[in-house]
Protein backbone atom coordinates (compact mmCIF):
# COMPACT_ATOMS: atom_id res chain seq x y z
CA UNK A 1 0.00 0.00 0.00
CA UNK A 2 1.32 3.44 -0.59
CA UNK A 3 1.87 6.01 1.17
CA UNK A 4 2.96 4.75 4.30
CA UNK A 5 6.35 4.68 6.01
CA UNK A 6 8.97 2.32 4.34
CA UNK A 7 11.99 0.83 6.30
CA UNK A 8 14.13 3.08 4.40
CA UNK A 9 11.93 6.33 5.41
CA UNK A 10 12.22 5.23 9.60
CA UNK A 11 15.76 4.98 9.24
CA UNK A 12 16.75 7.21 7.24
CA UNK A 13 18.68 5.97 4.59
CA UNK A 14 18.34 5.60 1.39
CA UNK A 15 18.15 1.79 -0.68
CA UNK A 16 21.45 1.81 -1.48
CA UNK A 17 22.65 2.71 1.94
CA UNK A 18 21.06 -0.34 3.11
CA UNK A 19 22.07 -2.43 0.88
CA UNK A 20 25.39 -1.69 1.99
CA UNK A 21 25.37 -2.35 5.29
CA UNK A 22 23.85 -5.01 4.71
CA UNK A 23 27.42 -6.13 2.48
CA UNK A 24 29.13 -4.72 5.41
CA UNK A 25 28.07 -7.30 7.73
CA UNK A 26 30.01 -9.62 5.33
CA UNK A 27 32.81 -8.22 5.44
CA UNK A 28 35.61 -9.48 7.64
CA UNK A 29 38.11 -7.28 9.52
CA UNK A 30 37.91 -3.67 10.00
CA UNK A 31 35.70 -1.77 7.28
CA UNK A 32 37.49 0.01 5.01
CA UNK A 33 35.58 2.42 2.00
CA UNK A 34 37.83 0.50 -0.35
CA UNK A 35 36.71 -2.79 0.28
CA UNK A 36 32.40 -1.82 1.10
CA UNK A 37 32.82 -0.30 -2.88
CA UNK A 38 34.60 -3.10 -4.20
CA UNK A 39 32.16 -5.56 -2.33
CA UNK A 40 28.86 -3.45 -3.18
CA UNK A 41 29.75 -2.76 -6.59
CA UNK A 42 29.66 1.18 -5.84
CA UNK A 43 32.21 3.54 -6.43
CA UNK A 44 34.15 4.97 -3.35
CA UNK A 45 32.14 8.24 -3.14
CA UNK A 46 29.24 6.35 -2.41
CA UNK A 47 30.77 4.08 -0.33
CA UNK A 48 31.82 6.60 1.67
CA UNK A 49 28.75 8.67 1.97
CA UNK A 50 26.89 5.47 3.34
CA UNK A 51 29.24 4.67 5.86
CA UNK A 52 29.04 8.51 6.97
CA UNK A 53 25.48 8.31 7.09
CA UNK A 54 25.77 4.65 8.67
CA UNK A 55 28.15 6.51 11.11
CA UNK A 56 25.76 9.24 11.96
CA UNK A 57 22.95 6.64 12.63
CA UNK A 58 24.80 4.66 15.12
CA UNK A 59 24.97 1.07 12.73
CA UNK A 60 28.81 2.02 12.21
CA UNK A 61 30.75 2.48 15.19
CA UNK A 62 35.03 2.82 15.63
CA UNK A 63 34.83 -1.05 16.64
CA UNK A 64 33.17 -2.11 13.41
CA UNK A 65 29.67 -2.87 12.00
CA UNK A 66 26.90 -3.63 14.77
CA UNK A 67 24.55 -6.32 14.59
CA UNK A 68 21.18 -5.38 13.54
CA UNK A 69 19.66 -6.07 16.53
CA UNK A 70 21.82 -4.04 18.79
CA UNK A 71 21.48 -1.19 15.94
CA UNK A 72 17.97 -1.15 15.75
CA UNK A 73 17.52 -1.55 19.72
CA UNK A 74 19.96 1.97 19.89
CA UNK A 75 17.98 3.84 16.93
CA UNK A 76 14.57 2.50 18.85
CA UNK A 77 15.47 4.41 22.30
CA UNK A 78 17.05 7.37 20.69
CA UNK A 79 13.73 7.92 18.08
CA UNK A 80 11.62 6.91 21.84
CA UNK A 81 13.47 9.96 23.30
CA UNK A 82 13.16 12.26 20.71
CA UNK A 83 9.73 11.32 20.19
CA UNK A 84 8.76 11.90 24.23
CA UNK A 85 10.10 15.60 23.33
CA UNK A 86 7.91 16.39 20.65
CA UNK A 87 5.00 15.22 22.42
CA UNK A 88 5.75 17.73 25.19
CA UNK A 89 6.24 20.28 22.19
CA UNK A 90 2.93 19.14 20.89
CA UNK A 91 0.70 19.21 24.35
CA UNK A 92 2.13 22.81 24.60
CA UNK A 93 1.28 23.63 21.19
CA UNK A 94 -1.91 22.25 21.16
CA UNK A 95 -2.66 24.52 24.33
CA UNK A 96 -1.82 27.67 22.56
CA UNK A 97 -3.77 27.40 19.84
CA UNK A 98 -6.95 26.41 21.74
CA UNK A 99 -6.38 30.01 23.47
CA UNK A 100 -5.64 31.79 20.53
CA UNK A 101 -8.54 30.18 18.55
CA UNK A 102 -10.62 31.02 21.29
CA UNK A 103 -9.79 34.77 21.63
CA UNK A 104 -10.63 35.06 18.11
CA UNK A 105 -14.48 34.18 18.15
CA UNK A 106 -15.53 37.14 20.29
CA UNK A 107 -12.99 39.07 17.66
CA UNK A 108 -14.96 41.78 15.13
CA UNK A 109 -15.11 40.91 11.76
CA UNK A 110 -12.64 43.58 10.89
CA UNK A 111 -10.16 42.55 13.89
CA UNK A 112 -9.94 39.16 12.22
CA UNK A 113 -9.74 40.08 8.84
CA UNK A 114 -6.70 42.09 9.71
CA UNK A 115 -5.18 38.82 11.24
CA UNK A 116 -5.83 36.88 8.07
CA UNK A 117 -8.49 35.36 9.99
CA UNK A 118 -12.28 34.24 8.80
CA UNK A 119 -14.58 33.02 11.05
CA UNK A 120 -17.08 30.63 9.31
CA UNK A 121 -20.47 29.83 10.30
CA UNK A 122 -23.06 27.37 9.61
CA UNK A 123 -23.05 23.77 8.31
CA UNK A 124 -23.43 24.03 4.74
CA UNK A 125 -20.84 27.16 4.87
CA UNK A 126 -18.47 25.17 6.95
CA UNK A 127 -18.31 22.22 4.65
CA UNK A 128 -18.45 24.40 1.33
CA UNK A 129 -15.19 26.22 2.95
CA UNK A 130 -13.88 22.67 3.59
CA UNK A 131 -14.20 21.60 0.26
CA UNK A 132 -12.73 24.73 -1.70
CA UNK A 133 -9.53 24.26 0.38
CA UNK A 134 -9.08 20.85 -0.67
CA UNK A 135 -9.96 21.55 -4.17
CA UNK A 136 -7.76 24.54 -4.28
CA UNK A 137 -4.51 22.25 -3.00
CA UNK A 138 -1.80 22.74 -5.49
CA UNK A 139 1.67 20.84 -3.93
CA UNK A 140 0.39 19.92 -0.19
CA UNK A 141 -2.47 18.91 2.06
CA UNK A 142 -2.10 17.72 5.40
CA UNK A 143 -4.74 16.87 7.66
CA UNK A 144 -5.87 16.34 11.07
CA UNK A 145 -8.89 13.93 11.63
CA UNK A 146 -10.29 14.53 15.47
CA UNK A 147 -13.22 13.36 17.19
CA UNK A 148 -16.05 13.97 17.47
CA UNK A 149 -17.35 12.39 13.68
CA UNK A 150 -21.11 12.61 12.83
CA UNK A 151 -22.70 9.35 11.78
CA UNK A 152 -24.87 10.89 8.99
CA UNK A 153 -22.98 13.52 7.95
CA UNK A 154 -19.30 13.71 7.39
CA UNK A 155 -17.40 16.44 9.59
CA UNK A 156 -15.19 18.76 7.79
CA UNK A 157 -11.98 17.91 7.12
CA UNK A 158 -12.82 14.19 6.26
CA UNK A 159 -11.58 12.94 3.38
CA UNK A 160 -14.21 9.99 2.76
CA UNK A 161 -17.06 10.39 -0.37
CA UNK A 162 -20.29 9.34 1.00
CA UNK A 163 -21.18 7.50 -2.15
CA UNK A 164 -19.16 7.28 -5.38
CA UNK A 165 -15.22 6.06 -5.36
CA UNK A 166 -12.67 7.40 -2.70
CA UNK A 167 -10.98 8.22 -6.25
CA UNK A 168 -13.58 10.69 -6.85
CA UNK A 169 -13.72 12.20 -3.81
CA UNK A 170 -12.04 15.57 -3.12
CA UNK A 171 -9.12 14.22 -1.63
CA UNK A 172 -9.40 11.43 -4.09
CA UNK A 173 -9.32 14.04 -7.38
CA UNK A 174 -6.22 16.43 -4.98
CA UNK A 175 -4.35 13.14 -5.05
CA UNK A 176 -4.77 11.80 -8.73
CA UNK A 177 -3.50 15.42 -9.52
CA UNK A 178 -0.30 15.33 -8.18
CA UNK A 179 -1.04 16.80 -4.49
CA UNK A 180 0.52 15.32 -1.73
CA UNK A 181 -1.87 14.32 1.08
CA UNK A 182 -1.11 13.53 4.64
CA UNK A 183 -3.64 12.58 6.82
CA UNK A 184 -3.74 11.52 10.57
CA UNK A 185 -7.28 9.66 11.86
CA UNK A 186 -7.90 9.23 15.25
CA UNK A 187 -8.90 4.80 15.45
CA UNK A 188 -12.03 6.27 16.18
CA UNK A 189 -12.27 7.66 12.49
CA UNK A 190 -11.89 4.30 11.07
CA UNK A 191 -14.23 2.48 12.92
CA UNK A 192 -17.21 4.29 11.16
CA UNK A 193 -19.07 1.71 8.54
CA UNK A 194 -16.93 1.36 5.38
CA UNK A 195 -14.52 4.04 6.58
CA UNK A 196 -11.63 1.85 6.44
CA UNK A 197 -12.23 0.40 2.87
CA UNK A 198 -12.66 4.26 1.50
CA UNK A 199 -9.21 5.71 3.64
CA UNK A 200 -7.30 2.07 2.36
CA UNK A 201 -8.85 3.19 -1.44
CA UNK A 202 -7.16 6.58 -0.83
CA UNK A 203 -3.87 4.98 0.36
CA UNK A 204 -3.50 2.74 -2.64
CA UNK A 205 -4.20 6.04 -4.30
CA UNK A 206 -1.21 7.35 -2.85
CA UNK A 207 -2.36 9.15 -0.08
CA UNK A 208 -0.34 8.77 3.38
CA UNK A 209 -2.27 7.54 6.42
CA UNK A 210 -1.29 6.78 10.08
CA UNK A 211 -3.26 6.70 12.67
CA UNK A 212 -2.78 8.24 16.49
CA UNK A 213 -5.17 7.50 19.86
CA UNK A 214 -4.79 11.68 20.30
CA UNK A 215 -5.40 13.88 17.33
CA UNK A 216 -4.85 17.04 19.21
CA UNK A 217 -7.69 18.86 16.78
CA UNK A 218 -9.76 18.71 13.82
CA UNK A 219 -7.24 20.61 10.85
CA UNK A 220 -6.58 21.16 7.06
CA UNK A 221 -3.76 22.94 6.21
CA UNK A 222 -3.29 23.54 2.38
CA UNK A 223 0.44 24.16 0.45
CA UNK A 224 1.46 25.72 4.21
CA UNK A 225 -0.82 28.93 3.54
CA UNK A 226 -3.77 28.16 4.37
CA UNK A 227 -5.32 26.59 7.60
CA UNK A 228 -8.92 25.53 8.84
CA UNK A 229 -9.81 24.53 12.03
CA UNK A 230 -12.27 24.14 14.87
CA UNK A 231 -12.84 27.85 16.78
CA UNK A 232 -12.08 26.02 19.75
CA UNK A 233 -11.77 22.90 21.86
CA UNK A 234 -15.41 23.04 23.10
CA UNK A 235 -16.86 24.32 19.67
CA UNK A 236 -18.73 21.78 17.10
CA UNK A 237 -16.49 21.66 14.48
CA UNK A 238 -19.58 20.94 11.59
CA UNK A 239 -20.87 24.36 12.97
CA UNK A 240 -18.22 26.71 12.97
CA UNK A 241 -14.65 26.79 11.48
CA UNK A 242 -11.57 29.48 11.24
CA UNK A 243 -9.98 29.57 8.11
CA UNK A 244 -6.42 31.49 8.63
CA UNK A 245 -3.99 32.92 6.34
CA UNK A 246 -1.68 34.91 8.26
CA UNK A 247 1.54 33.46 7.83
CA UNK A 248 2.81 33.38 11.77
CA UNK A 249 -0.59 31.83 12.91
CA UNK A 250 -0.22 28.73 9.73
CA UNK A 251 3.31 28.42 10.85
CA UNK A 252 2.31 27.78 14.36
CA UNK A 253 -0.02 24.88 12.88
CA UNK A 254 2.43 23.18 10.24
CA UNK A 255 4.82 22.13 13.05
CA UNK A 256 1.43 20.65 14.65
CA UNK A 257 0.88 19.06 11.85
CA UNK A 258 4.50 17.72 11.62
CA UNK A 259 4.69 16.59 15.66
CA UNK A 260 1.46 14.85 15.13
CA UNK A 261 2.17 12.42 11.88
CA UNK A 262 5.72 12.01 13.22
CA UNK A 263 4.12 10.16 16.81
CA UNK A 264 1.18 8.14 14.73
CA UNK A 265 1.72 4.71 13.39
CA UNK A 266 1.44 4.21 9.45
CA UNK A 267 -1.90 2.41 8.31
CA UNK A 268 -0.68 -0.97 8.21
CA UNK A 269 -0.28 -1.12 12.18
CA UNK A 270 -3.78 -1.44 12.44
CA UNK A 271 -5.55 -4.18 10.82
CA UNK A 272 -9.14 -4.57 9.62
CA UNK A 273 -11.77 -6.64 11.64
CA UNK A 274 -14.97 -8.00 9.88
CA UNK A 275 -17.08 -5.92 11.36
CA UNK A 276 -15.33 -2.98 10.24
CA UNK A 277 -13.81 -2.13 13.25
CA UNK A 278 -9.70 -1.67 14.01
CA UNK A 279 -7.50 -3.11 16.50
CA UNK A 280 -3.52 -2.95 16.90
CA UNK A 281 -1.55 -5.06 15.88
CA UNK A 282 -0.98 -7.90 18.66
CA UNK A 283 1.97 -7.78 20.50
CA UNK A 284 4.59 -10.55 20.01
CA UNK A 285 4.16 -13.88 22.09
CA UNK A 286 7.35 -15.14 24.03
CA UNK A 287 7.87 -17.52 21.28
CA UNK A 288 7.62 -14.85 18.57
CA UNK A 289 10.04 -12.47 20.75
CA UNK A 290 12.40 -15.04 20.53
CA UNK A 291 12.51 -15.19 16.62
CA UNK A 292 12.36 -11.85 16.57
CA UNK A 293 15.54 -11.84 18.09
CA UNK A 294 17.33 -14.37 16.09
CA UNK A 295 16.23 -12.83 13.28
CA UNK A 296 17.19 -9.65 13.90
CA UNK A 297 20.59 -11.14 15.01
CA UNK A 298 21.83 -11.80 11.43
CA UNK A 299 21.29 -15.65 12.05
CA UNK A 300 20.51 -18.45 8.96
CA UNK A 301 17.33 -20.40 9.15
CA UNK A 302 19.62 -23.38 10.18
CA UNK A 303 20.85 -22.17 13.25
CA UNK A 304 17.64 -20.40 14.19
CA UNK A 305 15.80 -23.26 13.59
CA UNK A 306 18.15 -25.25 16.50
CA UNK A 307 18.16 -22.43 18.52
CA UNK A 308 14.65 -23.19 19.00
CA UNK A 309 14.53 -26.49 18.68
CA UNK A 310 12.68 -27.30 15.82
CA UNK A 311 12.61 -28.68 12.37
CA UNK A 312 13.81 -25.94 9.61
CA UNK A 313 10.37 -26.06 7.88
CA UNK A 314 9.09 -25.32 11.00
CA UNK A 315 11.23 -21.99 11.70
CA UNK A 316 10.66 -20.84 8.05
CA UNK A 317 7.17 -21.18 8.38
CA UNK A 318 7.07 -19.39 11.49
CA UNK A 319 9.41 -16.38 9.99
CA UNK A 320 6.69 -16.35 7.02
CA UNK A 321 4.34 -15.68 9.62
CA UNK A 322 5.96 -13.22 11.31
CA UNK A 323 7.06 -11.19 8.58
CA UNK A 324 2.99 -11.23 7.71
CA UNK A 325 2.17 -9.88 10.88
CA UNK A 326 4.46 -6.99 11.02
CA UNK A 327 3.61 -6.81 7.30
CA UNK A 328 7.52 -6.45 6.25
CA UNK A 329 8.53 -8.43 2.98
CA UNK A 330 12.11 -8.59 4.15
CA UNK A 331 14.04 -9.80 7.51
CA UNK A 332 15.68 -6.56 8.03
CA UNK A 333 11.74 -4.77 7.59
CA UNK A 334 10.35 -6.74 10.17
CA UNK A 335 13.20 -5.94 12.92
CA UNK A 336 12.78 -1.93 11.82
CA UNK A 337 8.49 -2.88 12.37
CA UNK A 338 9.83 -4.73 15.76
CA UNK A 339 11.68 -1.81 16.58
CA UNK A 340 9.24 1.11 15.99
CA UNK A 341 6.66 -1.05 18.32
CA UNK A 342 9.45 -1.78 21.50
CA UNK A 343 9.17 -5.77 20.70
CA UNK A 344 13.24 -5.95 20.40
CA UNK A 345 13.07 -4.59 24.01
Amino acid sequence: MTGELSTQAWIGIDEETERLYQVALTVRGPLEVAALASAGGVSEDAARAAVERLRELGFLTSYGVLAPSTALRALHHRRVAERQTELAELETAAGVLDDLASGFVTAAPEVLAAHGIELVRGVEEVGRRASALISSARTELMVLNAPPYAQNALPPYDETPKGPPAAESETGLAVLRGVQVRNVMAPEGLDLPGRMASVSELADLGMGVRVRADVPTKLMIADRATAMLPPSAVADPLESALIIHDGLLANALVPLFEATWETALPLAAVRGNPDGSTDPVDPPSAEERALLTLLASGLKDEVIARQLDVHVHTARRRISALLAKLGASTRFQAGVQAGRRGWLE
